[in-house]
């Protein structure tokens, strides 16, 4: 770690040309950090019990016919927009050289993939969640999602879920779906008591919610294995469904990301230096040992800790951060370079870097924003100072649109009637792509950097022709809590049963003759 001058002196030095600052601390994961281990006694198992229940439901006559080859895969965790985007990294690719061991090949001439001595070549592909991995699954945060319609065919849970080993019992909690033409695909390490409880022979859609990322089995860490088999039987081959140089086939995703997916999964204040990597205590007390210390709330002159977390970093990608001051005047600003961090490898599959100083005592009161620009993207996280807020000139000048220009397929209509009740409308869509109309109401005047909380409702039973005005129900959906920073822009989290997110807003447009300043 190297340690450097404190914020105060770096905002006297703003308004000079941006320069590097080395990180405080953190670290990087090397490819294959969070991985696992199929054996044949699991790979059996999971077969027999596959093949069992199939000739179940072929005797009740409830198993589909065969059908074309499944394609179109869909992305396997969620929520979407959210933790299940953003909070994720790939460590595992399948292995497509079937020699071993140390015979590599990804699907793009890697070597993101592994095998072992025992003749085991990894199948599937393993999605980690990042950062914070132990704290993210305790919460429950990620979403595991079917990547293709099919039937379920096995599934178990209620074993441990905070494995840390490759050494660990051969205990996952998994969902096998059956597709339409004949391949499998199977789901591992879920959360325990996670696992979806529908019966043998359900349906299953692409993109439904089957579980939650655990740790459960031989696993070195949170993560989703998940793989594709030509058929249930034991030792069937597995497939990879990314295209690439060393894989020419049809892509079976339906859309295809990156082999290196590079991108802040997150920025974070925290109140102290936060930990990340332990293995949870073995013994009778299982916990998580992710402390990650998070403060979003600030007085002048308190310690503070950025972070900034990372997957699939590599060197000479630049990343770009500013502070921001409440009036959105520029507080300090500076670059950073993994490679100015030693001997790094070519990339990190994961990495987090954290900036330790504390707030001047001069530091204006209000909504303050930590931002950081890295390859064409630009994040932001908000974090308050002192207790105090600016007043809205004209409460009326915030009527309009606010939409995120990065999601602009969704955002908020703002109306003002009967003096100080505002309703809030939402536009957006649900994760299967349906739209989702949501409505709130609220009393009374707010201010520049307040928290507004809005009571949402959902819309139902409405039509187009015919409509029937008692058969509207709005039923309770979440809240919205929403900070105006200006007249142009705010910052709004929702928070409901289809998942949370936060939308960085900017107003569309002014209406004439109203001015909120």
């Amino acid at each position: 770690m190297r340690r450097h001058c404190a914020l105060l002196a770096l905002a006297a030095a703003f308004a000079l040309p941006v320069f590097a600052v080395p990180p405080d601390g953190g670290q990087g994961l090397d490819d294959g950090a969070f991985s696992d281990h199929l054996t044949p006694e699991l790979d059996k198992r999971l077969a027999d019990e596959a093949i069992a229940n199939i000739a179940m439901l072929r005797r009740e006559g409830r198993l589909p016919e065969a059908q074309a080859k499944v394609s179109g895969l869909v992305w396997p965790l969620g929520p979407v927009d959210g933790a299940g985007t953003d909070l994720h990294g790939i460590s595992n690719f399948v292995d497509l050289d079937a020699a071993y061991p140390s015979h590599l090949r990804d699907y793009s001439c890697g070597t993101r993939t592994y095998d072992t001595t025992s003749g085991y070549n990894h199948p599937g592909i393993d999605y980690f969640i990042w950062p914070f991995a132990w704290h993210l699954m305790d919460q429950g945060a990620v979403d595991v999602r079917a990547i293709a319609p099919g039937t379920l065919i096995a599934s178990g849970d209620g074993n441990n879920d905070r494995s840390c080993s490759m050494n660990a019992p051969n205990t996952p909690n998994y969902v096998v779906i059956r597709h339409a033409d004949g391949t499998v695909a199977r789901y591992l390490h879920f959360k325990k008591d996670s696992v979806t409880t529908l019966p043998i022979g359900s349906a299953i859609a692409a993109g439904q919610v089957i579980g939650k990322v655990g740790s459960s089995g031989i696993s070195t860490g949170p993560h989703l294995h998940v793989e594709i088999r030509a058929s249930e039987i034991a030792g069937a081959a597995a497939f990879e469904p990314h295209a690439g140089d060393c894989n020419s086939v049809a892509s079976g995703w339906v859309d295809q990301r990156p082999y290196r997916d590079s991108a802040i999964n997150q920025l974070s204040t925290h109140s102290a230096t936060p930990t990340l990597l332990g293995c949870p205590t073995v013994g009778t007390i299982q916990h998580n040992t992710d402390q990650p210390r998070y403060k979003d709330h600030f007085q002048p002159g308190d310690p503070i800790t950025l972070m900034a977390a990372y997957r699939d970093q590599g060197r000479g990608q630049v990343t770009q951060f500013r502070v921001l001051r409440p009036d959105q005047s520029v507080f300090t600003s500076w670059n950073f370079d993994m490679s100015e961090q030693g001997a790094t490898p070519q990339y990190y599959s994961a990495a987090y870097w954290y900036w330790s100083h504390s707030l001047p005592l001069d530091a204006p009161d209000g909504l303050w924003t930590y931002e950081a620009t890295f390859e064409g993207e630009t994040k932001r996280h908000f974090f308050r100072v002192g207790d105090t807020t600016t007043a809205v000139g004209d409460m009326r000048g915030l009527i309009g649109a606010w939409y995120e220009p990065a999601t602009s397929g969704q955002g908020f209509e703002l109306q003002w009637i009967n003096g100080n009740t505002a309703l809030l409308f939402f536009y957006g869509h649900r994760d299967d792509g349906s739209n989702m109309f949501l409505i709130g109401q609220r009393d009374g005047a707010w201010d520049f950097g307040q928290e507004v909380v809005f009571e949402l409702y959902e819309t139902r039973g409405g039509r187009f022709n015919g409509l029937d005005p008692g058969a509207i129900q709005r039923p309770t959906w979440g809240q919205a809590r929403v900070t105006w920073v200006s007249c142009e822009t705010a910052v709004a989290e929702l928070d409901g049963p289809d998942g949370t997110q936060v939308l960085t807003l900017e107003r569309l447009g002014r209406t004439t003759g109203l001015d909120c300043n």
